[in-house]
């Protein structure tokens, strides 16, 4: 109970197996489809033929054409983003509000340990475990282009893995800061969803959609160019903004735990 660190891995460990091994499923499989979509079929076609506001869920078709830009736009723009956020809901909602409700961290506060090293615990075990499920996914990308046969640059898996993993982190922060600070369900999951839903919502549709891109910004996901990153690399403002949403919701977290009672 001492080493809560290794306690909430231990705990969490179903959690960090099924993550794992299904994004390492996504991974394996989205680079199995790059056979398909490489070839000159119908595809352009059925694009072509999709209204513009819905063009921005499939992507710059160019992108399709080169594997590099084809993992970045259409595993790490469309699909990572929105399993990182059911992970991220269900991981620091479990770790705030779940054990709240349930007695346990009014157990661990009991014990002699301050609440600011309860709470920077947990959260280091939140940065473990959205690490092991990025690599689990880089393990995937890296199976499936053996089963097709290609080869990709090892250093663009690597910086869409750490921007991933960054990505994840900021938003589990955020929830596990919020959750730690009210301590209530239904104010932390509404906050969640709405960041979530509405950054994708932002990210996809203001590529088509003229009006939206003054607000693109708002999106967490803005910051996670993945198809730029692919072709050019990390820019260092995007991590930076990360960085800066981690520390904030952190000291949400501290000042708000620290200061209120726990049920």
């Amino acid at each position: 109970m001492f080493n809560l660190f290794t306690k909430t891995l231990y705990d969490k460990r179903a959690f960090i197996i099924g993550w794992s091994l299904g994004l390492m499923a996504v991974g394996c499989l989205m680079m199995l489809f790059y056979p398909a979509f490489h070839q000159e079929n119908g595809i352009d076609e059925l694009v072509k033929n999709l209204p513009a506001a819905f063009q921005g869920l499939v992507g710059d078709l160019g992108n399709l054409k080169q594997l590099s830009t084809y993992v970045g736009s259409q595993l790490f723009d469309v699909r990572i983003p929105i399993l990182v956020s059911i992970l991220s809901i269900i991981l620091a909602v479990g770790l705030t509000i779940g054990e709240e409700e349930k007695g346990q961290l009014r157990t661990l506060i009991a014990l002699p340990m301050s609440r600011g090293r309860i709470l920077f615990n947990k959260w280091l075990a939140i940065v473990a475990i959205c690490f092991m499920t990025t690599v689990a996914t880089a393990i995937g990308i890296e199976i499936g282009l053996v089963a097709i046969g290609e080869t990709l640059d090892w250093m663009i898996v690597l910086r869409l893995s750490a921007m991933m993993w960054l990505l994840s982190v900021a938003l589990a922060t955020v929830i596990f800061g919020i959750g730690l600070a009210t301590g209530k369900r239904g104010l932390t999951m509404g906050l969640a969803v709405a960041t979530t839903i509405g950054s994708f919502i932002l990210t996809t549709f203001a590529r088509s959609v003229e009006w939206l891109q003054s607000y693109e910004h708002a999106s967490i996901f803005h910051y996670f160019p993945a198809a730029t990153i692919a072709k050019s690399g990390i820019a260092m403002s995007d991590v930076l903004v990360y960085a800066v949403i981690i520390i904030v919701f952190l000291a949400v977290g501290v000042l708000g735990f620290c200061r209120r009672d726990v049920r």
